[in-house]
């Protein structure tokens, strides 16, 4: 992924998430060491696109960091947010998140975006994601969050 999109990315993201979820994310440059690695309950949410070029994101989200947002965008306490809320939370998060992507990055409007999908993972090893193509990683303070972005 080329450094400029990289960086309207991380801005992007960055946005969306203060502005909508109340959450901050840190752009990570490098992999996290081991120990940042550790391995919970993770949400995936995945978007594609079309016209113009085509692709999607898929988000590995921790479960604390789902929880977090989902608290923050309904407005509701920690213990009354439920599991489908959470996993919808990140389905949106997503589809908000490379909506205001592509309204940089296609001003004319000609991308279209298809339905978010999201589920809880039944395993995720973040070490497979590591140096593949389109990697980019955010570091909040409920765990990392993993975004891969591929086009066709």
């Amino acid at each position: 992924m080329d450094e400029d999109l990289r960086r309207v990315i991380f801005a992007t993201f960055s946005e969306v998430f203060e502005t909508m979820f109340f959450t901050f994310l840190e752009p990570l440059e490098e992999a996290p060491g081991k120990e940042e690695l550790a391995c919970g309950k993770f949400i995936e949410a995945t978007i594609g696109y079309s016209g113009g070029c085509n692709g999607r994101f898929i988000f590995c989200f921790p479960w604390e960091l789902g929880k977090n947002i989902t608290v923050n965008f309904l407005g509701v306490d920690e213990d009354e947010a439920s599991d489908s809320q959470i996993i919808d939370t990140a389905a949106e998060t997503a589809n908000m998140a490379i909506g205001s992507l592509l309204g940089k990055l296609d001003p004319g409007g000609t991308a279209s975006l298809a339905i978010p999908q999201a589920r809880l993972l039944a395993e995720f090893s973040p070490e497979t994601l590591l140096g593949v193509s389109g990697l980019c990683m955010f570091n909040t303070e409920f765990g990392i969050l993993w975004v891969v972005g591929t086009h066709a």
